[in-house]
């Protein structure tokens, strides 16, 4: 019967469904605006996406009317009510919708400091944070100068509990900051590339055991790099220089491919298993840095030996975290 419904649904949409959709006016462009926070590109575009989508949530003439006078009083008419009906459908699933998902790392963001939260302290008192997050320096998306502060996803949705707690109309922006996660050990040799650290042969026997190395501050240091960082135009608009490559290969690796088309360097337990692609020598931290966030939280930084002609050396690659293509 829920099938049924939904068809009944987008039949009863697509008989008021005019034949050609009307730009939106600037009337309506401004009141969504207002409403959900969405500059006027955005405003005009979720118009338009919402008069032509036959699944929208459809808010009958007898529940409007209902509804109608404390609706208008708010600010709304009929569809940026059915609107906002879909956004809280969207982001509050019943219980039967939810369904079981596997443990992932914790999602971080960074929240533009604007409106009601234009202040750390601000977002400190609306996450209840025992402490005031970082404040960090960027740009919008016009090139202006703003600020921003870093923030996880318990922070996220306590920060929208306190603004519907408060009624406030005010929308937020997030942005997810996906950055590949560098988390070497000083006292062992975790993680690396397709090794089981914990075994005995591989645990080191003094803090000056070559197996500790790379250090996990340890500048310059030698990564190894397969796929689009092996492109020197990629490498260049990164850190700003002309790469200096050298042919180099890796073990206890193996290439596989995510998203049909990327290639992603995953574990491969195998002494005989060996990947070929380039060396690059990584100068320091912010170099470093730009590399991370370019691979994002799908890789996290791993050791590995890394064969370069006749010399060997210590050194890093990132290796994919996340489902491989069959």
């Amino acid at each position: 019967m829920d099938f049924l419904d939904e068809l009944e649904s987008m039949a009863q949409v697509a008989i008021q469904q005019p034949y050609e959709s009307d730009e939106p006016d600037t009337d309506d462009i401004e009141r969504w605006q207002s409403l959900f926070g969405y500059t006027y590109s955005q405003a005009a575009q979720k118009i338009q996406e919402h008069r032509s989508d036959l699944s929208r949530v459809l808010v009958t003439e007898s529940h409007w009317e209902i509804v109608r006078a404390e609706k208008e009083a708010q600010g709304y008419d009929k569809e940026a009510y059915e609107h906002s009906c879909s956004l809280t459908t969207r982001i509050n699933p019943s219980a039967s919708q939810k369904v079981s998902t596997k443990a992932t790392k914790p999602s971080i963001y960074l929240l533009k400091l604007e409106g009601p939260l234009s202040h750390v302290a601000q977002v400190k008192s609306a996450a209840e944070l025992k402490e005031s997050p970082t404040k960090l320096s960027g740009t919008d998306d016009s090139g202006e100068s703003t600020a921003f502060c870093k923030i996880n996803a318990e922070d996220k949705e306590k920060i929208l509990d306190y603004l519907s707690r408060q009624g406030s109309r005010f929308q937020p922006t997030f942005i997810r900051y996906s950055k590949a996660e560098k988390d070497l050990s000083a006292v062992s040799a975790y993680p690396s590339l397709g090794i089981d650290t914990t075994m005995p042969q591989h645990r080191p026997v003094s803090m000056d055991d070559p197996k500790l190395s790379p250090a996990p501050n340890q500048y310059p240091v030698w990564y190894f790099f397969y796929g689009t960082l092996a492109d020197p135009t990629v490498i260049k608009r990164l850190v700003g220089c002309e790469p200096c490559y050298r042919p180099a290969s890796v073990t206890h690796g193996v290439l596989k491919t995510w998203g049909g088309k990327y290639k992603a360097l995953v574990d491969a337990f195998d002494d005989r298993a060996e990947v070929q692609g380039h060396a690059f020598l990584v100068h320091n931290h912010e170099q470093e840095d730009c590399l991370q966030l370019y691979e994002t939280d799908k890789y996290d930084v791993v050791r590995c030996e890394i064969q370069m002609g006749d010399e060997k050396v210590k050194g890093l690659t990132f290796r994919f975290i996340g489902d491989v293509d069959p």
